[in-house]
């Protein structure tokens, strides 16, 4: 039986042979012309009366008709698509920049709120309307940023490499980054325990920071390493800069460093790493800028590797597994004027104290309930760290001889095998990533997050540390972002004795700054507004601070500084894939649903579907030859 086409259907006919009749008729005879408008004029009858069976019928005839004499050149053919492509391009980037937009995360810096692979949707009005393809706004809301909430921004000006990008292979524009937004402008922050204390332009506590329930789990450092950024001019001078504002500067001769300071954030002074003995209301030293102090660098060592450090007294050292090596207090003030003059690179002009920690098997275990990774990748008995581009893999990656080939990661302490679009599986307890051998805690510590050899410690690269950190908070030792030990362990106290007594024994000839607990910025139980607003960062206006969630792997405001206002192009809604117990709003301070830029652009959305719907429904009452 001969199929019915719908109304639709036969409409549609009626328009294309109607449109090529108006344009194209005058090539028929006369009599074909008037019998083709004939036949149209009665499917055109048809269709308004909703004829279906009748209006089916004459639109065959009609297509039979098309078949025969209506034929697009291939120009025709070309042209027309080429314009319904472009215009949908442009409609798709409209929407894409100005309304919500489809992301996949290519790397771990936001872990484990967003991993590699997720895929989320953006949305582009949570507080301003984005002006398409370009870094501005054609509103914008500051009361609608909220801090401890996920923001979206654009790479355009950004102190990053490789940050341009096109639309659609079609339209430049800028990559676009994902990171939690932290600082508004007028805020200052300080960095302590993990933890950001701040106070806002008016000096109120910002609590959310401390208390927000999507802060609980994760921990916050002031930098990724100690040099920060270098930078040098043609007079030998040596720039190092963090959070992308200047911090220090060492002028250079024949000899070696001739002068070294910091910036107080008025003015050039010396750097006075021995200040840090005593308490001071103004900058002194590096490692006061934004509670730098407060955390130290470190890697794990065997017994034999730690004899080998120069900088160890090796007098009464404790036999254990491992040996916690703490490299903190950074200065410019040059401690080891034995190899003054055999500086080789700008790096070895900012020098730190080091000290070390015994740890015994129970804290190897807190270190495993703790333990995280980057996503990394085995292969051959190699492993490198997981890319969405392209894992490579070159003589400075480990070996994991024991691990199956397969994409691996750590979180929280457990273990997980990567399968296909990203969906994690945690392994058993059996497996042999979970050993609490000291030789696989080492490596997981030492090697997880670079997944990298020049990391292992040794004599000839001693000063190259993995982004793994350490600080007091409230007189326990945390490390990563875990309580490892106790205020009350003996071994902690022992520590904190050994420190005190290293510090009071030294000497101007031999200075020493114990790695302590310096305590939270509160002042009788408040915080200390002063102390925040002289040692902390603060927001210039029309700025933002941004930061990882991953702290240890992510290219932040620690790297590029502020983000400008203008930059700021949209926020996170929800996770859609992979499924789990991620799914759906990541962690963060919710954005308000009814908000000026979502109710404009949903206005003009509707306001568009609403004309288009009047205009097709009166097309279809419609004859087309009164069109």
């Amino acid at each position: 039986m001969e199929k019915t086409y719908t109304l639709k259907k036969s409409r549609q006919i009626l328009r294309t042979v109607y449109a090529w009749f108006k344009k194209k008729g005058n090539t028929l005879d006369t009599v074909a012309a008037t019998n083709l408008e004939q036949d149209l004029r009665t499917l055109d009858t048809a269709v308004l009366s909703n004829d279906r069976l009748a209006s089916s019928a004459l639109a065959k005839k009609l297509e039979t008709f098309s078949e025969k004499n209506i034929k697009k050149s291939f120009f025709e053919y070309g042209y027309e698509l080429f314009f319904a492509l472009l215009f949908a391009l442009i409609i798709a980037t409209i929407i894409r920049q100005m309304w919500f937009e489809p992301y996949e995360i290519p790397t771990g810096s936001m872990r484990p709120t967003f991993k590699e692979q997720d895929h989320v949707t953006v949305t582009k009005t949570a507080f301003g309307i984005n002006v398409p393809l370009k870094t501005s706004h054609f509103y914008f809301d500051t009361n609608l940023m909220q801090r401890t909430s996920i923001v979206i921004f654009s790479g355009d000006g950004i102190a990053l490499e490789d940050t341009e990008s096109t639309c659609f292979y079609l339209f430049p524009c800028w990559k676009r980054y994902i990171k939690r937004l932290i600082g508004k402008p007028g805020d200052s922050l300080y960095f302590y325990g993990g933890k950001i204390y701040g106070i806002d332009i008016d000096g109120n506590p910002i609590e959310e920071l401390l208390n927000g329930p999507w802060m609980e789990n994760l921990e916050h450092i002031p930098f990724l390493s100690f040099n920060g950024d270098i930078s040098s001019n043609s007079n030998n001078q040596f720039f190092f800069s963090q959070m992308h504002q200047m911090a220090g500067r060492v002028l250079m001769n024949q000899f070696g460093p001739r002068k070294s300071e910091i910036f107080n954030g008025k003015d050039w002074i010396k750097d006075q790493p021995l200040a840090s003995k005593s308490a001071h209301d103004t900058i002194q030293t590096y490692s006061d800028i934004y509670g730098i102090k407060n955390f130290g660098m470190t890697r794990l060592l065997t017994y034999d590797q730690l004899l080998g450090q120069k900088s160890l007294n090796s007098k009464n050292i404790k036999q254990a597994p491992l040996y916690l090596e703490i490299s903190h207090s950074p200065t410019f003030a040059v401690v080891d004027t034995e190899n003054e003059k055999n500086i080789k690179s700008a790096d070895q002009l900012l020098t730190t104290f080091k000290t070390y920690i015994p740890f015994n098997e129970s804290h190897l275990k807190k270190i495993m309930e703790n333990m995280y990774t980057a996503r990394f990748v085995v292969s051959n008995q190699k492993a490198a760290r997981y890319s969405a581009e392209n894992v490579r893999f070159n003589k400075s990656n480990p070996e994991f001889n024991d691990i199956q080939d397969g994409t691996y990661e750590f979180y929280h302490g457990k273990a997980y095998k990567i399968g296909f679009g990203g969906i994690a599986y945690e392994l058993e307890t059996s497996h042999p990533l979970y050993s609490l051998q000291s030789k696989n805690v080492q490596r997981l510590y030492n090697l997880g997050i670079e997944v990298n050899k020049f990391y292992e410690p040794s004599i000839q690269n001693q000063n190259l540390f993995p982004n793994r950190y350490t600080y007091f908070r409230d007189g326990a030792l945390y490390l990563l972002g875990g309580l490892v030990m106790e205020k009350n362990d003996p071994a902690l106290v022992d520590f904190v004795k050994s420190e005190s007594e290293k510090e009071q024994n030294s000497n101007n000839n031999a200075p020493y700054i114990a790695f302590k607990d310096y305590g939270a910025p509160l002042k009788d139980g408040q915080f200390d507004k002063a102390f925040i607003k002289t040692f902390g960062i603060t927001i210039p206006e029309k700025n933002y601070l941004v930061l990882g969630d991953n702290h240890a792997m992510s290219a932040d405001s620690r790297v590029f500084g502020f983000v400008p206002e203008a930059n700021m192009q949209g926020a996170p809604s929800l996770i859609v894939w992979p499924p789990g117990s991620r799914w759906g709003e990541p962690l963060q301070k919710p954005y308000s649903l009814f908000v000026t830029p979502r109710l404009i652009v949903w206005g003009i959305v509707a306001t568009i579907l609403s004309l288009w719907y009047m205009i097709h429904r009166r097309n279809k009452q419609q004859s087309v030859f009164k069109e």
